[in-house]
């Protein structure tokens, strides 16, 4: 029996080549998978602090209303930054609200001060301010994402 290379050598190239297009195609698929994940895990993100800034939105106005000056609960964004999830959102929106909640920390950092008497309400009021124009800001950057 006489070996025919010729088929021989086109069989393998088929197969080798069935077998490079199957790893492709898995490939590409999977990146596409993780892609639209990451895309779902922005839009989820995005809408959380979204959320949670109108939420600080409205509590500023309560605490203006009422004088009743209360720290912020950043949590939720220490939340995202524990989780790593920071890295699904273009940098200059998370340096945006990076920003953002300093303010806000900073702004508890001068109540904490008030509350042992080193701070005037004019102080924390123009702080409030600042952390609202930043929130704005945030906010606006966010719709626009």
């Amino acid at each position: 029996m006489a070996i025919q290379w010729d088929s021989l050598l086109v069989e393998m190239m088929l197969l080798a080549a069935i077998i490079y297009g199957a790893i492709y195609v898995e490939a590409l698929v999977d990146k596409r998978k993780i892609r639209k994940e990451e895309d779902r895990n922005r839009q989820q993100i995005v809408h959380f602090v979204k959320n949670d800034l109108n939420n600080k939105l409205r509590f500023i106005e309560e605490s203006v209303k009422y004088s009743d000056f209360k720290p912020f609960f950043t949590d939720m964004w220490d939340a995202t930054i524990l989780g790593g999830k920071q890295i699904l959102l273009p940098f200059p929106l998370f340096q945006n609200l990076q920003h953002t909640y300093s303010w806000m920390k900073y702004y508890n950092n001068e109540l904490e001060q008030k509350q042992n008497g080193d701070s005037n309400e004019k102080e924390v009021l123009q702080i409030l301010s600042e952390v609202k124009k930043s929130i704005g800001d945030s906010i606006k950057m966010l719709e626009d994402s």
